[in-house]
């Protein structure tokens, strides 16, 4: 049997040792001051679902495990009381008696609570079919600015996938669109958020469909530009050309004007190059 947080008395002591039921300590504890401590009554709870090593097995829906989860019981009286992270998607943890004990009297929990001597807890996990990954990969598409220009013809959803309960938000990546029109095979990367937490990643193939405008390069080169140079406080801006075909964020040949100086830039909007950050 399990020491209770409580500071036993000599009658209690007697009291543990005779084995007198939980029933009869409960009238004892009522008769002397409210201790600060939890009166928790230590029985194994009925198990709704147990690990292959036997021990009760809870399922966690969040990325930290609060203690409504482990005694629901309290749910509507005291409020979630943090237990620690839960177990990543796919892992387990154990969580034991003395941890909950040890969480009630931190925060002043009294009460007659049924806690077993240990726990198994697993990250809760939801089976995605087909068609709702499909449809999740076309919302995540929508949202996403790099996806302007393309349009989405198909989605070829794996049959079935698992992900980690608890995911608010689904971003879609992709690699950068070919400069030329028509349809284009990839595959998009999904990322299942929650919390702050990153819950599951899958990739889905897909079809998109490239427009003319976006299969042009950002600067054509002989375009024209404004480069810009950056010496501690001072800034210089100075006219160029563009010496080949690139996208913002690229690194590109600049010819000044009138000098004729070339010198290597990257692309920071279609009419404008710096040289910070770019090397000699």
């Amino acid at each position: 049997m399990s020491r209770l947080p409580t500071q036993p008395t000599s009658r209690a002591a007697v009291a543990l040792a005779l084995g007198l039921s939980f029933g009869a300590m409960a009238s004892y504890a009522a008769a002397k001051p409210a201790s600060r401590k939890p009166t928790v009554n230590v029985a194994e709870s009925k198990p709704s679902g147990r690990a292959k090593d036997g021990l009760r097995q809870l399922e966690i829906a969040r990325p930290r495990v609060g203690l409504a989860a482990v005694l629901p019981e309290l749910a509507e009286t005291v409020g979630d009381v943090d237990l620690g992270p839960a177990p990543m998607p796919g892992g387990s943890r154990v969580m034991t008696r003395e941890e909950i004990l040890a969480a009630l009297e931190t925060a002043q929990i009294q009460g007659d609570f049924e806690i077993p001597a240990a726990l198994r807890l697993v990250r809760a996990m939801t089976l995605l079919a087909s068609a709702k990954l499909a449809e999740l990969t076309r919302e995540a598409v929508l949202d996403n600015r790099d996806t302007r220009g393309l349009t989405l013809k198909s989605v070829k959803a794996p049959a079935r996938m698992k992900v980690a309960t608890g995911w608010t938000r689904v971003t879609a990546k992709l690699a950068r669109p070919p400069r030329k029109s028509g349809e284009w095979t990839t595959t998009v990367m999904l990322s299942f958020e929650g919390e702050e937490q990153l819950l599951a990643r899958i990739a889905v193939p897909v079809v998109f469909d490239v427009s003319e405008e976006l299969a042009q390069p950002d600067v054509k080169q002989g375009g024209p530009l404004t480069l810009i140079v950056k010496a501690g406080l001072i800034e210089i801006r100075a006219k160029g050309v563009a010496g080949a075909n690139a996208d913002v964020g690229d690194t590109l040949p600049v010819t000044l004007r009138p000098s004729g100086r070339v010198v290597r830039a990257r692309l920071v909007s279609k009419d404008h190059a710096t040289t910070e950050g770019v090397g000699s």
